[in-house]
């Protein structure tokens, strides 16, 4: 099931990244708009209280506009997956604990170029969430908005692609999920990097 619902999610992902970028083109001939899709992986340590040490496959589709060569807007839905392990909490048997949280991102990018292909980002922002967690068999359901900030690199392969990489902490409510992540940026029109 989980196999599933994880190809269901990149299929999903896949063809939404291909619909805009197939849309922006005729509409920003002049501007430097761009669209990334991003795989990644969630860690977090601590949930509800309980230590834990868990990852999982994150997703993350955005677009942007840089307003200067050094500065930049961006928007993001981000899926950082699902968290399970089982913790020990001194009863009989250890209790399974899931978490799970996806929402949408805005957030600031600072960008330092080094060269004609190498750029160094820094991001920070506000993530708008929701999320859901079981502890056995209690279940509930939450949502919110809390910040986020992280460092990145991107390279250029030419005018249009650039390859992607970052570290992204997210704070939701008090947990501190942090975020490796890979991608893909297609960029239109400007070709300024």
């Amino acid at each position: 099931m989980t196999h599933k619902l994880v190809s269901l999610k990149s299929g999903s992902l896949l063809g939404l990244f291909l619909v805009i970028a197939a849309a922006l083109p005729a509409a920003a001939q002049d501007r430097p708009f761009y669209v990334d899709a991003n795989v990644g992986q969630t860690s977090v340590d601590d949930i509800e209280g309980f230590p834990i040490n868990e990852s999982t496959t994150a997703f993350r589709l955005g677009t942007g506009y840089r307003v200067l060569p050094w500065l930049g807007v961006a928007a993001a839905f981000v899926d950082l997956g699902k968290i399970e392990s089982m913790v020990d909490i001194g009863a009989a048997m250890p209790q399974r604990i899931e978490s799970s949280a996806d929402g949408f991102e805005v957030t600031v990018v600072g960008r330092a170029p080094l060269g004609d292909r190498f750029t160094l980002t820094a991001h920070a922002g506000v993530l708008w969430w929701a999320g859901n967690s079981s502890f056995g068999s209690l279940t509930s359901s939450d949502s919110g908005n809390d910040a986020t900030w992280g460092v990145g690199a991107e390279y250029a392969m030419g005018p249009t692609f650039t390859v992607t990489a970052a570290w992204r902490r997210f704070m939701i409510d008090n947990v501190d999920a942090d975020t490796v992540w890979l991608g893909l940026m297609v960029r239109f029109g400007d070709t300024r990097r």
